[in-house]
């Protein structure tokens, strides 16, 4: 690795600062480039996965989204990389680990990762030129494709707006919760940029100007303007001087003003706003109050993190007091709450679900009523240790899940880099928890709550009502708008709009150009291993009669402990509860413990447990299609490994519930949760009930989170109160069956160190010994139910697909290679480009299902036609040598994707289960490596025999579905 001296400049840069970071165990440079006043900070390690992003401060004027439509419009040809969208043709052939763009509510970020050299210096050229050279300023239709533009395509036709970013805002300002949070910032920053919608709000994105576009684009994406990031083991000066000599050299400095104004305090403020329902739904219960603070800056380290803490004890755990008497109060059915600290004020907000506008002053006096209790009386002494331990266990485990962990360190880096604070501000945490924790002992929770949330003078209370009118109202204006526009033109005005969209057609429609394509930096075949990536060892044991897995993994002092229950032993109407058990257990109170004393022990003894439910393919023949199983699982540090499995035991065979009251409330927030859900997630829950009519496992999924699950919960919840001893019973017959040693698999993945602490403390764990019987599973019908759910979203979600292996076809890694072609060329343009949807995908699984989605969608029937005609692709793709292997690496770069510890034991799990050896996974790999166009055009059969099933589900808009009706075989209200 390179080491770089402070003072001296390199390609530019001079290095004005460098140390190094314990918590991360990274060396971090500060520099700055001397002739452009671009700033670049580099975290340098061993980390093979590496990261380049540049960042540009964009603080929003006004709600068009102007910044949003950029982030997208920038990444659709440059200077010199002239195709259409260069964005997805890394996506076709790179082995990146990230690729992507953030709009936020003051910046925007182009990250990119890989973990390949070669991979990444291609990535870092296409995003520094699309970035600093896009082709916006030529082509006028980027932005009428990406943004909004009016679509006529004939003169008698009915003139509508249309964009990727417009109907994507659509989808998003159909859910409550993206309404409420948007209140909630102009009622606290009713003066600077974040009362403004960085994103756009629908209604605002067609007053954007082309010109407003392009001026955006000159002034704000300048490198006085910008914040370069790298990251990980990477040669650092060869890539200070591809920046320099091929963009930054070509700027001079430039005093761009994109500072963000601090709002000055607003003493307490009130906002009463409006989300849409179906006029057929009912208005009771469904409104939102929220009481929202504003908490010092985002350049307090200390203050930041504390917060983040304290609003865990208030409002997260099971015995959180502010959360409990919110619950107890009855006056909504749930509570949520936020801590935002990615702005430069950061907000608090605590939020009734599911509750009336009469509840307005009861909720706000119960919460400083509470407030003022703890601040006086004192927060629980193991409450807070808890609270501290948790927070800390998190951040030294750095499991970031999707995102590598160098670009969440850039996310944490720009908390106070936007804003003129030290870069490194968010990397380090010792000294801060130390403070804390030092602090904790005297009253320093106490006094947070008594300065910033009692005697605050910036907080707002927001009232969110549910309107029965809103969305029709809505549709009315701007479709009376666009007719009253287009009959005030003249018959050559409105033939220019014909023209116009047909221009846009036509680039939409037009080939990349092979020289243009040519100019794009590529992989070969031999920059990839053709041998597949070795998983975590897994050796199986068998431990005081209890089959065990050990996955030994570099997870430092970390033991990530798994148990897995075996279903068939449930009867099939005792299968929805699992959901339920799965959120009862650990939020009552058990033997040993009060709920407050439990949730403290699971705070200070480990990281977390956390019990659900995870279904596995088909493994040993005979035992059926899929295989069901209810999970604990336990993160926990090497020295509480005894403690941890202790506190599982008691969980298991010690929870009380007998509690009525608790099971009453754990019901009712579950019922509104699923009811939010439903409003967020119309994708997964089209998927879902797609795959409910013709797989069996789907039949069981849809049992435990999709619409069937949401009809028993809130079925159940309204006749809790006559109920619950009949569902106490339920639960404590399926514990009883289920948490025994006969049907369970336990999983530990760590270091043999965690693994041998573990063996001396199995006994602790102490699981229940007696038969079982094993019950038929749960099988779909393989019916075509073909549902539409109405709601009062703006945008459709479209789901069809059915499972091929019925039809008679063979799983092979070739099918990968289809997905990947079909979802970012044939369902991208037809799907995304032309019909104006967020997103279009195919999901393609091992045992044989194939769907077709689209996400956030304008559309409906001429979606479903696309999916029809896909075979027709399929049977004419002609891809030359570079195309394909385009096509092959960007779907091994799926099948690479580096994994966390915890992730590895996870896969070793579903391998294990599912019977997949190191063999299948390396003749899946030869299959993708070796496949030809002629393979894509063989599969054409199979795409037209699994859209000819006709197997679809539709969740979205209540007008469109209507208007389609005989489509469907039934269409009913998505929420009741």
């Amino acid at each position: 690795m390179s080491s770089l001296i402070t003072g001296q400049v390199y390609s530019g840069f001079q290095v004005m600062h460098q140390e190094y970071i314990r918590e991360i165990e990274s060396s971090v440079y500060t520099m700055e480039h001397q002739q452009s006043g671009a700033r670049l900070l580099y975290v340098q390690n061993q980390d093979d996965n590496k990261v380049f992003s540049v960042t540009f401060r964009t603080p929003p004027a006004d709600s068009t989204g102007v910044f949003h439509i950029l982030e997208h419009s920038v990444l659709c040809g440059s200077d010199k990389y002239p195709v259409k969208e260069p964005f997805v043709e890394l996506l076709k052939g790179s082995m990146k680990t990230f690729l992507n763009a953030f709009t936020f509510g003051d910046k925007t970020m182009y990250p990119v990762a890989s973990r390949n050299e070669q991979d990444f210096a291609n990535l870092m050229e296409v995003y520094l030129d699309s970035v600093f050279q896009p082709n916006i300023y030529s082509q006028r239709e980027i932005f009428e494709q990406e943004g909004w533009h009016y679509e006529l395509p004939r003169s008698g036709d009915e003139l509508i707006y249309k964009g990727v970013v417009y109907n994507e805002m659509k989808g998003s300002y159909s859910s409550p919760v993206t309404v409420l949070i948007d209140r909630i910032k102009k009622s606290l920053y009713p003066d600077t940029v974040y009362r403004h919608s960085s994103g756009g709000d629908p209604e605002h994105i067609p007053a954007l100007t082309y010109e407003q576009f392009l001026e955006a684009h000159s002034r704000y994406y300048h490198p006085s303007n910008s914040y370069f990031y790298l990251y990980g083991d990477l040669n650092i000066e060869a890539k200070l001087q591809l920046i320099h000599e091929e963009y930054l050299s070509r700027y001079n400095r430039k005093d761009i003003d994109t500072g963000i104004a601090l709002q000055q305090p607003t003493g307490i403020t009130g906002l009463t706003a409006e989300y849409p329902i179906l006029e057929t739904e009912t208005a009771a219960d469904k409104t939102y109050v929220s009481l929202n603070y504003v908490i010092g800056t985002s350049l307090d380290r200390e203050l930041n993190l504390a917060f983040a803490i304290l609003k865990s004890m208030l409002m997260d755990s099971n015995a959180a007091p502010l959360k409990q008497a919110l619950l107890e109060s009855g006056l909504g059915k749930d509570v949520v709450s936020f801590y935002s600290d990615s702005m430069v004020q950061p907000m608090l907000g605590i939020a009734l679900t599911h509750s009336n506008p009469s509840a307005k002053e009861a909720f706000v006096n119960l919460v400083r009523t509470t407030l003022s209790r703890l601040a006086a009386d004192g927060l629980d002494e193991k409450l807070v240790l808890a609270a501290v331990n948790s927070k800390e266990f998190e951040l030294r485990e750095a499991d970031f899940n999707q995102y590598p962990k160098g670009l969440t360190y850039n996310m944490e880096v720009m908390k106070a880099w936007l804003y003129d604070g030290l870069p490194s501000t968010y990397l380090e945490y010792e000294a801060a928890i130390a403070s804390i924790r030092e602090q904790s002992a005297n009253r320093y929770f106490e006094r947070l709550i008594e300065t910033y949330l009692l005697n605050s003078d910036h907080c707002s209370v927001v009232v969110l009502k549910p309107s029965q009118t809103l969305a029709a109202d809505k549709e009315a204006a701007a479709r009376s708008f666009l007719a009253e526009y287009k009959a005030s033109l003249t018959p050559v005005q409105r033939e220019e709009l014909v023209l116009n969209t047909e221009k846009l057609l036509a680039r939409q429609n037009r080939p990349d150009a092979a020289e243009d394509l040519q100019k794009l930096p590529k992989l070969s075949l031999q920059d990839i291993d053709r041998s597949a990536p070795p998983g975590v060892p897994t050796k199986e044991h068998r431990l005081d009669g209890i089959r065990v897995l050990h996955h030994e993994a570099a997870a430092g002092t970390i033991a990530y402990i798994k148990l897995y229950w075996d279903t068939r032993v449930l009867a099939a109407e005792q299968i929805p509860y699992l959901e339920l058990l799965a959120r009862v257990l650990g939020q009552l109170e058990t033997a040993a413990y009060s709920i407050e004393e439990l949730t403290s022990e699971i705070g200070i003894t480990t990281g977390g447990i956390r019990f659900q439910n995870e279904i596995f393919g088909a493994g040993t023949a005979g035992e059926g299609s899929y295989q069901p199983k209810f999970s604990a699982r336990i993160k926990v540090m090497q020295g509480n490994i005894g403690g941890s499995l202790k506190l599982l035991h008691e969980l298991l065979y010690n929870s009380n519930l007998n509690n009525l009251s608790k099971l009453q409330e754990i019901v009712r927030r579950e019922a509104s949760g699923m009811e939010a859900m439903l409003n967020q997630k119309g994708n997964e829950i089209a998927a879902g009930r797609v795959l409910s009519y013709f797989t069996d496992r789907g039949m069981y999924e849809e049992q435990l989170g999709g619409m069937a699950y949401y009809r028993f919960i809130k079925e159940l919840a309204s006749r809790i109160d006559q109920q619950a001893e009949l569902l106490a019973d339920t639960l404590k017959e399926i514990c009883g069956l289920l948490f025994n040693t006969q049907n369970v698999t336990l999983s530990v993945t760590g270091t043999l160190d965690t693994y041998a602490e573990f063996t001396a403390h199995l006994a602790q764990l102490d699981l229940r010994d007696q038969q079982v019987q094993f019950l038929p599973l749960l099988s779909a019908l393989d019916q075509a139910g073909n549902e539409g759910f109405m709601s009062a979203s703006q945008v459709q979600y479209v789901v069809k697909g059915y499972d091929f292996t019925k039809l008679g076809f063979a799983y092979s890694g070739k099918l990968q290679v289809l997905k990947r072609i079909l979802s970012l060329t044939y369902l991208w343009n037809a799907v995304r480009v032309k019909g104006g949807a967020y997103g279009g995908n195919l999901v393609l699984r091992r045992d044989g299902v194939l769907l077709f989605t689209s996400y956030r969608d304008p559309n409906l029937q001429e979606t479903l036609e696309i999916y029809d005609r896909a075979y027709l692709f399929a049977g004419e793709f002609a891809a030359d040598e570079e195309e394909m292997t385009k096509a092959i690496i960007g779907t091994l770069a799926m099948v690479d994707q580096p994994l966390s510890p915890g992730a590895q034991g996870r896969q070793a799990d579903r391998h294990y289960f599912e019977q997949i050896t190191a063999a299948d996974l390396q003749q899946e790999r030869n299959e993708i490596l070796s496949t030809t166009s002629g393979d894509i055009r063989q599969y054409a059969g199979l795409l037209q025999a699994v859209t000819q099933q006709n197997y679809f589900c539709v969740v979205g808009n209540e007008s469109k579905l209507k208007s389609v009706r005989d489509l469907f075989g039934s269409l009913e209200e998505l929420v009741k």
